[in-house]
């Protein structure tokens, strides 16, 4: 079985295709398949990085949420970070 020599390339291009399938046809109406093929990348590939389209959604949850951790750094009050976090 051969290896991707570049996975962080494949992460990137997938996350990148998944962004702009979710806002053009919305998270429901976007296919596992759609994405694999405008990704150029195989089942098990995508499946080895991300298991399902719920893991491509959880890792844009992860980074708006690590985003708003930075953007929140010197925060005042636990209520300033719950406060960024919920306008994501």
């Amino acid at each position: 079985m051969a290896r991707n020599k570049y996975p962080e390339e494949t992460v990137q291009k997938i996350l990148a295709v998944s962004y702009r399938l979710f806002l053009e046809k919305g998270y429901t109406n976007t296919k596992l398949a759609e994405i694999l093929k405008a990704a150029d990348v195989s089942a098990s590939s995508f499946q080895n990085i991300f298991r399902s389209k719920d893991g491509v959604l959880t890792e844009f949850v992860g980074i708006m949420f690590g985003m708003a951790r930075e953007l929140t750094a010197g925060a005042p009050s636990p209520a300033h970070v719950c406060a960024v976090e919920t306008a994501l």
